[in-house]
């Protein structure tokens, strides 16, 4: 393949995925707790280096041993930002909000199947389950879970506060708040988080919850529009080198026909 066609090619996705990154940015900038993602680029070298698992196929080979000779740049992941997104007041008893490092547990039923997923929105409903007592759901219908990972309950005849840690008051029960070996490793399911590697762990003492207050997006809109213009441009130059590129391929053909 023409060289500069790959390299205008590889720009072009590279962009698009960068554009994507920042339009899902951008459309969770009123989602509570929601972590934005910054596109990462790379270059298509580095996925080539030392591919080559069988030695006898190098043999005559120009590029240096190891290396297959590419061209280009890629995006190499969408880190999340894990910055504290500003707290925001609302003086309802069932949000919550975790100032610093961690992350709420709870618990999905998909039929008789049970998965524990992570989230930093706290916004919560109570929801009976009979006998005058109360569970804690979030907008998917997953239950908020306490230290030992059960379902947090108390009666409809108690007031629900919740301290600084944690604790229920009146309850043996302490909203469960981990964290992880590596958030990056996180993957986001529409304002929950499935763990794909490492380890939970529990989250260090540098933290509180503050019961009526819930984070908001640290989506910086200014941010994300003045990048989207920059990868727009840079979007918009490849595309028109590709173009140039294909046009050259067309005379250079159309040279060797006649």
């Amino acid at each position: 393949m023409n060289t500069s066609l790959f390299i205008a090619s590889s720009g072009v996705r590279a962009y698009q995925g960068k554009l994507d990154t920042i339009a899902n940015n951008i459309s969770n900038v009123e989602s509570t707790g929601f972590k934005r993602r910054e596109a990462a680029f790379s270059e298509n070298l580095t996925v080539s280096i030392q591919n080559q698992t069988e030695p006898q196929r190098e043999i005559g080979r120009l590029s240096p041993p190891g290396i297959r000779t590419t061209f280009g740049s890629r995006i190499a992941g969408t880190p999340l930002d894990l910055t504290q997104g500003a707290p925001k007041q609302t003086d309802q008893p069932f949000d919550f909000m975790v100032e610093g490092n961690g992350y709420f547990q709870v618990q999905r039923m998909t039929g008789t199947t049970s998965e524990i997923l992570y989230s930093r929105g706290g916004a919560f409903q109570q929801s009976p389950v009979g006998g005058g007592r109360y569970q804690l759901v979030n907008a998917h219908g997953d239950v908020l879970l306490d230290q030992n990972r059960n379902p947090i309950e108390w009666s409809a005849d108690n007031e629900f506060v919740v301290a600084s840690d944690g604790t229920i008051m009146g309850t043996n029960q302490q909203i469960s708040v981990v964290d992880f070996t590596n958030p990056q490793l996180l993957k986001d399911d529409g304002g929950v988080y499935r763990i794909t590697g490492g380890a939970v762990r529990a989250v260090d003492s540098n933290f509180q919850i503050r019961q009526g207050y819930l984070e908001s997006s640290n989506v910086d809109l200014n941010q994300e529009m003045t990048d989207m213009i920059k990868a727009q441009r840079g979007y918009q130059a490849n595309a028109r080198a590709l173009s140039y590129a294909d046009q050259m391929m067309g005379i250079a053909n159309g040279i060797m026909r006649s």
